[in-house]
């Protein structure tokens, strides 16, 4: 049997949580994670992309008179005519100070969106523009990403409501909202300012690093998007992430950002990228079935693409490839055979076209690299080198079967720096 899909996203979401706990302190088994400033952007800007924010951002756009004001009254003093209720202490103090008795002091009903609920509103959708522009400026995201431009576009265009303009531009508007502004919020009958007052509780506990809100935030907004055998490779990386930095002594930095990009994470001189794309081999390095197979593609109209492992690990020093990770999800004992061979097949042409120069160097790289099946289903696992590549399951990955790998291939790297 395959493992239980919440298996997998537990070990993913514990994994990556202990990526974020410091040194200091307790150590390693310190329970309140800290991170640093790009960390705790990449974070908060998850946040700002969750669905539950952008429901909000949606929610104005649509239902813009769900953003309510408030009935307020203004005193003002008017000669010879009364416009509102009087106010008869004020006006009969105004005529007799002035002699004046034209003079009247009334009360002027006026609606105003300077409210704690809107202030509780603007602040989030604020936060949430800010945010994503600021990653777009600082990765210089390319306008092809529509899908987050698409998200600029949306807050842009909450923000840009007249009564929630009238509170961004106040001094209370552009403060952080209190305790009482967020229980208005919370108090609230409106689903629209409740959601506002729950969005700025998570945004605290996420600056906080409060784990339990990381936990939500990464299993809402990354392990909830990807299918079972995206999780397996997810958890392929995390565990030779976190065998290389027993290895190394160094402490793995999660380094997968929302806006895209293939390095994942770094652990001392290494860097894990997922679905790294690999450069394809000359014509003149292809053997002769390999070169019937693209002529033919071609002849098609069906151009072979670059080759994309699942997972692979460099060394940041000179960017050399030290292996790559294959995994393969299935449900059977009867597709156990033919998944695995054909992750063999697929390691053999990512070594090689990882080394196109010389066999002996791809064979090398084979044996340091990984075949990760969600279940052995009888089959032995291999991970002590003497075998022309590694073999494990999820299984292996939790037992933490990599170490004794990830020991050999940092010792093989430091000694040998080219």
């Amino acid at each position: 049997m395959a493992p239980e899909t919440s298996d997998v996203s537990d070990y993913c979401l514990a994994a990556i949580l202990r990526c974020y706990r410091s040194r200091q302190g307790q150590g390693w088994r310190s329970w309140t994670p800290k991170a640093d400033i790009e960390e705790r952007e990449e974070l908060l800007l998850r946040w700002a992309l969750s669905s539950s924010v952008t429901s909000i951002a949606k929610h104005v756009i649509n239902y813009p008179r769900d953003v309510k004001s408030s009935l307020a009254y203004t005193t003002n003093t008017y000669s010879g005519e009364i416009p509102g209720t009087v106010n008869a202490r004020e006006t009969l103090y105004a005529q007799e100070l002035t002699g004046d008795s034209t003079l009247f002091v009334v009360s002027e009903p006026s609606y105003s969106a300077l409210t704690r609920r809107n202030n509780v509103l603007a602040w989030v959708l604020l936060q949430a523009e800010s945010l994503v522009l600021a990653a777009i400026r600082r990765h210089q995201i390319k306008p092809e990403q529509e899908w987050i431009y698409g998200h600029a576009a949306l807050f842009e265009g909450a923000t840009r409501l007249r009564a929630l303009r009238e509170v961004m531009l106040s001094p209370s508007g552009r403060r952080r909202p209190g305790s009482a502004a967020i229980l208005d919020a919370r108090k609230s009958l409106s689903p629209l300012y409740r959601s506002a007052a729950e969005a700025v509780a998570k945004f605290d506990a996420i600056e906080g690093m409060d784990p339990q809100a990381l936990r939500q935030l990464l299993s809402d907004t990354l392990i909830a998007q990807l299918e079972d055998w995206q999780k397996l490779e997810l958890a392929s990386a995390l565990a030779a992430a976190e065998s290389l930095a027993k290895a190394c002594g160094e402490k793995v930095r999660w380094k997968k950002s929302i806006v895209g990009g293939s390095e994942i994470a770094t652990v001392g001189p290494y860097s894990l990228h997922w679905q790294h794309a690999l450069p394809m081999r000359t014509a003149e390095q292809l053997d002769e079935s390999e070169l019937l197979i693209r002529e033919t593609a071609e002849s098609l109209q069906a151009g072979l693409g670059s080759s994309r492992a699942d997972v692979t690990i460099r060394r940041s020093l000179d960017n050399k490839v030290l292996a790559h990770i294959e995994c393969k999800w299935f449900g059977s004992r009867a597709s156990a055979s033919s998944a695995i061979i054909d992750a063999v097949s697929q390691l053999v042409r990512y070594c090689r076209d990882s080394c196109p120069a010389s066999d002996l160097h791809a064979r090398n790289l084979l044996r340091d690299s990984i075949i990760v099946t969600s279940n052995l289903f009888g089959f032995t696992q291999q991970v002590d080198g003497t075998t022309p590549v590694n073999l494990t399951d999820f299984s292996g990955l939790v037992s933490g079967c990599l170490d004794s790998w990830a020991f050999r291939l940092h010792a093989r790297s430091v000694f040998t720096p080219t």
